[in-house]
């Protein structure tokens, strides 16, 4: 007796579900209660779109990442173009660029400046005074809060402590004036709130990295062309030149000194070259023409040997000093330009090649965060406005921080009008559908409410929204409609008009809910199998969109029964030969019919369809690449695209080179390895725009210690040395060319123990089908002489970057996509069998997913639609959503086939009834999705095209496929009635 009621129990839905219909309020009361709560705490969710978002905490390939960042710095940033149709070297331009550089600078104190400002309403000059000092205060290990409020207390102490740290770019008329106002403003406010010292002290050690290193930072360096230092030799004494060049017509004076500089950091420096150099400097338009006529008529064979003896005994040094006089003037044009064309480190790096386009970087703080990123992008946007707010110069910014904000901007709008849209479509199929309200409106309630709860529940848990979960309320809106469709379909085909609704509904939920629940939890099994990815969006994704779906399952389940239950569905009259509905009942009965009488021939065409979908199956490929998720007219993709162009690159790989020891990284060999290494990768990859290393610096430096001779730029060899020609004081001599670079040159490049050193390769393109490309000829040149005589010293290599970063996000996509694809489809199979208790049943309901998964693959190798973060989630929502068909279709024919009917009339009637629900969820799920083509990402407009696909094809071989394979496992009684 207990036996049989428990199978009584599995076989009726209604048992459980009818005390909760039958006590309507109470559901619509509970509803409410939830809704209003998730209403509450929805506005809290927070948006996430940061690459290092996607990889788990303590990924090998990301701790690599933040220590190579904190030991060289950000070797990207924010980078701005500016592009004037005249050409760079005007001084207008250049005094704005070094002026914009240096407002770009003073941004570690300007941006806490401006949140000091609101929060204490204090004026701008004397936020900056304040910032300041918290930040100079903060720099001491000791500093506490404590000592804050002692400082605060004493007023002259703390104007003397605000006069001391006070901003030198700071233009006050009035420095003491504003230490007065900002000490008056402190003590004042610190009296009637004592814990504004602790406040302050909290704001100022605040960290702004991901590790907690770092305190209120946001900028570590500006790179431009007003900020860049070259090395070159001058002269320091001219005098014996001018002596021996007197009887010749020369005479002391500023255009002869500046024809010597000229000549010396040309590295002219022997007769012939300065006899062929002449005719270019008769053309200089630094010199007046008076001084270049008597050039030309004095400067003969005889001077220009006696030149060359007086030049080479001149004293001379080495000078590294800024590329542009701190005096920008029209007359120095000429000497920055030869100063920029004499190394050409600088091409590409900080001017375009047609020298009309100019680049400033940023260099962002080590590991700063996305919100801190943030901040720091509208900052100097800010600052952009400011300095080119006159339209006379085309202005660019592109860059990782970049991309992000323009991501998340971009994210906010595809929310807001993605959804209404999506909603309105499944309205609208709905209405056509069913053609009356309950039909429209009780799916609709279910998905919406599904919608609200689980992005409450997301928001409450503090899970952000990414480029993957954005579509988490497209798909729950386009997928959880299902249940209710089913449900409230059965209800208006059977007992539309019934008075007794309460008996229409327990008959509803025995005759399909059933078919409801294993299509609700073998969906929730799909999208759940995304749990065991590594991929932290994909993985959110499938956690919530599993409780979204299992949200609209319940409610589908009680909601609706409640729903129908106390206001039931209008009856409606169908006028059979006009009726579009009927029209529809009589194809799919003739589809079935066809595909149960032919099932060899469905069979065959679809093993067909098959062998075409995996002919293209090795054409799918996996990329990473966050620029090409904008469209190729959006001004981000543009601006991205015009610098990846005009200069060497936006996206960086790193190689690291260690050694055990002090000045390990400068042996002969390592630095022989390393130039081998860049040759082959600049030879192999014209993606690589520049490869930037110590041996840059190290080749310029020797070049201006042999007067800017170009046969010296090179590395030194133990031959050129003077003295000792040993390996050690080889090493000695080269850590002393490094020694005179500024540190802010060399850190990006070198430790300060030369233990350490990286080679930085400048990428055209975030294509992770190019990084992986330039990478294996790394490791293959690392694997042959390369290697073996980097081994041999010692040195350990290891590659980060960007670009790395990159490449592990494609790993794990791709590991994650096969075992969530493996999981679900175990899941889905094993759970399918035990609540069919057939594992033939279960293979067949299988069978429409297994044929929309290989047309899926096969579009995607056809069109070229990638792989990416996005369109990874393809095949579990295929698997999630597809094999609902499936069960519906098997879960009505078995109930058929249990009255007596035979295959033929079974299948039929399928068709006629729940194949009918099958092609309402089916369009309304694909036109859905389909709204996702309105998306401002491209993977989200091909996971629109993808899904919506996806949803056509396994409705199709729900309705095909499987009657041909009943009919076929019928004859050989592999089912049974």
């Amino acid at each position: 007796m207990k036996l049989s009621k428990k199978k009584e129990i599995i076989k009726g839905m209604s048992w459980w579900i009818m005390p909760f219909a039958k006590r309507s309020r109470i559901v619509f009361l509970a509803v409410v209660i939830l809704l209003i709560l998730a209403a509450w705490v929805i506005p809290k969710i927070d948006i996430q779109n940061d690459l290092m978002f996607m990889i788990p905490d303590g990924d090998p390939v990301k701790e690599a990442y933040f220590d190579a960042e904190e030991r060289f710095g950000n070797p990207g940033g924010i980078v701005i173009s500016i592009t004037s149709k005249d050409g760079i070297f005007f001084p207008q331009l250049l005094k704005r660029v070094r002026d914009f550089s240096e407002r770009c600078r003073q941004l570690n104190l300007r941006i806490p400046a401006r949140q000091l400002a609101s929060q204490l309403n204090l004026s701008q000059d004397a936020s900056i005074a304040l910032a300041g000092l918290l930040q100079s205060l903060s720099t001491d290990p000791e500093f506490n809060a404590r000592q804050l409020a002692s400082l605060m207390s004493d007023s002259d102490e703390l104007s003397e402590a605000i006069l001391d740290f006070f901003p030198v770019f700071l233009q006050a008329d009035d420095p003491d004036a504003v230490a007065e106002e900002l000490t008056e403003s402190l003590i004042t406010l610190y009296r009637s709130d004592p814990s504004l010292a602790g406040k302050l002290f909290s704001f100022a050690k605040r960290p702004t990295d991901r590790r907690g290193h770092l305190g209120s930072t946001w900028v570590e360096n500006v790179i431009s062309i007003t900020q860049s230092d070259t090395v070159w030799p001058e002269f320091t004494d001219k005098t014996g030149i001018v002596r021996a060049m007197t009887p010749f017509g020369f005479k002391a004076g500023p255009e002869f000194g500046r024809f010597l500089d000229t000549l010396l950091e040309n590295g002219v420096t022997k007769a012939d070259a300065i006899l062929a150099y002449k005719e270019k400097l008769l053309k200089h338009t630094g010199f007046s023409p008076g001084f270049l006529a008597m050039l030309d008529r004095q400067l003969t064979s005889t001077a220009a040997m006696t030149l060359e003896k007086a030049m080479a005994d001149a004293p001379k040094q080495i000078r590294v000093s800024r590329l542009v006089p701190e005096k920008i003037t029209p007359d120095s044009m000429e000497q920055a330009r030869e100063r920029l064309h004499a190394w050409s480190f600088f091409k590409k790096g900080i001017y375009s090649a047609d020298e009309k386009s100019l680049l400033v970087v940023v260099r962002t703080a080590p590991n700063l965060d996305q919100e801190n990123r943030s901040l720091l992008l509208s900052a100097i946007k800010t600052q952009l406005k400011e300095f080119f707010k006159d339209g006379r110069y085309i202005v660019h910014t592109a860059g990782y921080a970049v991309v992000d904000e323009a991501v998340g901007t971009r994210l906010v709008r595809d929310v807001f009008r993605l959804f209404p849209l999506v909603t309105a479509v499944v309205v609208i199929f709905l209405a056509l559908s069913f053609r009356s309200l309950a039909g429209v409106l009780y799916p609709l309630l279910t998905v919406l409410l599904a919608v609200a709860w689980c992005m409450g529940v997301m928001s409450f848990l503090n899970v952000p929204l990414s480029l993957v979960t954005i579509a988490l309320p497209v798909l729950l809106v386009a997928v959880g409609s299902a249940y209710g469709i089913h449900l409230v379909h059965y209800y208006s085909h059977h007992y539309s008009g019934t008075t007794d609704t309460q008996k229409g509904v327990a008959a509803t939920l025995d005759g399909t809910g059933k078919g409801v629940v294993m299509a609700g939890l073998t969906t929730i099994a799909g999208f759940a199998s995304l749990a065991f990815n590594d991929i932290i969006p994909l993985r959110d994704f499938g956690i919530f969109t599993a409780l979204g779906v299992f949200f609209a399952l319940m409610v589908s389940l009680v909601l609706i029964p409640a729903l129908l239950a106390r206001f039931g569905v209008k009856a409606r009259t169908f006028r059979p030969g006009k009726s579009r509905k009927g029209a529809t009942r009589g194809l799919l009965r003739a589809v079935s019919r066809i595909a149960a009488e032919n099932p060899k021939k469905i069979v065959a065409a679809t093993g067909l369809v098959l062998v075409i979908c995996a002919v293209y199956f090795p054409a799918v490929r996996v990329e990473m690449n966050n620029i090409t998720f904008f469209k190729k007219a959006s001004d981000v993709r543009k601006a991205d695209t015009f610098i990846n162009r005009e200069f060497a690159g936006t996206v960086d790989i790193r190689v690291v080179f260690s050694a055990d020891r002090n000045n390990g990284v400068l042996s002969p060999a390592v630095l022989t390895a390393m130039e081998r290494l860049e040759q082959g990768i600049q030879t192999r990859h014209h993606k690589v725009g520049k490869t930037i290393s110590i041996l840059d610096l190290i080749r310029k430096m020797n070049q201006a210690f042999y007067y800017n001779d170009p046969c010296f730029y090179r590395i030194p060899e133990k031959t050129d040395l003077a003295g000792e020609q040993t390996e050690g004081a080889l090493k000695a001599h080269l850590a002393s060319y490094i020694d005179k670079y500024q540190r802010s040159d060399t850190r990006p490049l070198i430790d300060a123990a030369k233990r350490r050193t990286v080679m930085t390769l400048q990428v055209k393109t975030a294509s992770s089908t190019v990084t992986s490309a330039v990478l294996n000829t790394v490791k293959e040149l690392l694997s042959g002489e390369v290697g073996e005589k980097l081994h041999k010293e010692g040195i350990k290599v290891h590659i980060t970057g960007t670009g790395a970063l990159y490449l592990e996000a494609e790993h794990l996509i791709v590991h994650g996509q096969l075992i969530s694809v493996a999981i679900s489809l175990v899941i889905v199979l094993v759970l399918v069998a035990l609540v069919m208790r057939s594992v033939i049943y279960g293979l067949l309901a299988v069978l429409p997913l297994f044929f929309a998964l290989f047309v899926n693959f096969g579009i995607m190798g056809f069109l070229d639609i990638p792989l990416d973060a996005a369109t990874a989630i393809t095949a579990c929502v295929a698997i999630g959503i597809g094999i609902d068909y499936g069960l519906h279709y098997l879960n009505r024919y078995r109930l058929l086939r249990g009255e007596g009917k035979d295959h033929k009339t079974a299948a039929m009637e399928t068709a006629k009834t729940t194949g009918g629900a099958i092609l309402i969820n089916a369009f309304a799920v694909a036109a859905g999705f389909l709204v996702l083509v309105l998306s401002a990402f491209v993977p989200l407009v091909n996971l629109g095209i993808l899904i919506a696909t996806t949803m056509l094809t396994s409705a199709l071989a729900a309705l095909t496929l499987l009657p041909a394979a009943l009919a076929i496992a019928d004859k050989y009684k592999l089912i049974k009635s």
